[in-house]
């Protein structure tokens, strides 16, 4: 009975990916997959999609029997059965790749949930420590909600891909329920938004946990009055500001 050797598989891939003179990133744009998937692919991590079976051989110059036995064949094909077994291992492998997005979405959620109060024991510090209420109201507070607002959305309700109509045509916004996300000269993709999507959830977790003692240490730093408006509203300004480079640079470097 046939079975698929991942290893074998990769160099496979590789091997013919290399002839057709793509680089992982070219292979992937054709599949509307990002570089990552194709180079775990061809490092025997996983198996394609059953879907894109097809696309990938049409993509390398071979059959799918070729591509799914990883060798080059003359008139041999597989039978009924060989083909069955084979890509009832694809779709396991698959299945694999979802369980662990999953895994990795509950390891953030956790991480999420365990930033709520660490920032409200933060503020209630600051009180204590004698940092007057109304000031922070509109300068810690206001930054700490909207981190953990975004925050909970990279953790919790973003999705893992977006439809196929973003890689076929250049969209720059994002729009999920209440949730919308625009960045002007970025178009979101499959290729870029994995990687904008786990930036912002370390950028938000981070910014809100730091964000209090940053805010106490330039005011002790340079003297700053709480309520000074300048001072103030440049520090509350900041943080959604820089989250903004974040995701354009971001989306740029894997676009």
């Amino acid at each position: 009975m046939e079975t698929i050797n991942l290893e074998k598989f990769g160099s496979f891939v590789s091997e013919l990916r290399k002839a057709q003179g793509l680089t992982q990133k070219d292979l992937g744009e054709r599949l509307f997959v990002t570089d990552k998937t194709v180079s775990k692919w061809e490092r025997g991590l996983s198996l394609p999609n059953v879907s894109l079976l097809l696309p990938l051989s049409e993509a390398l110059g071979v059959t799918v029997t070729e591509l799914l036995r990883s060798e080059r064949t003359q008139t041999e094909t597989l039978s009924v059965n060989e083909v069955e077994h084979l890509l009832t291992r694809s779709i396991q492998f698959s299945s694999k790749e979802e369980t662990e997005c999953q895994q990795e979405r509950k390891k953030w959620i956790w991480r999420f949930a365990l930033c709520i109060p660490l920032c409200i024991g933060q503020l209630f510090g600051m009180v204590l420590l004698g940092y007057e209420l109304e000031p922070l109201s509109y300068t810690v507070f206001l930054v700490e909600v909207l981190m953990l607002i975004f925050g909970g959305w990279f953790c919790i309700g973003t999705p893992d891909t977006l439809p196929a109509y973003y890689d076929a045509y250049k969209i720059d916004y994002i729009t999920d329920g209440i949730f919308k996300l625009h960045v002007t000269g970025l178009y979101f993709n499959n290729r870029n938004w994995p990687h904008i999507v786990n930036a912002c959830r370390r950028y938000c977790l981070i910014t809100a946990l730091s964000y209090p003692g940053v805010y106490a240490l330039l005011h002790h730093l340079f003297g700053w009055n709480q309520g000074t408006l300048l001072p103030d509203l440049f520090l509350t300004l900041v943080p959604s500001l820089s989250m903004i480079i974040v995701i354009y640079y971001i989306g740029k470097k894997y676009a």
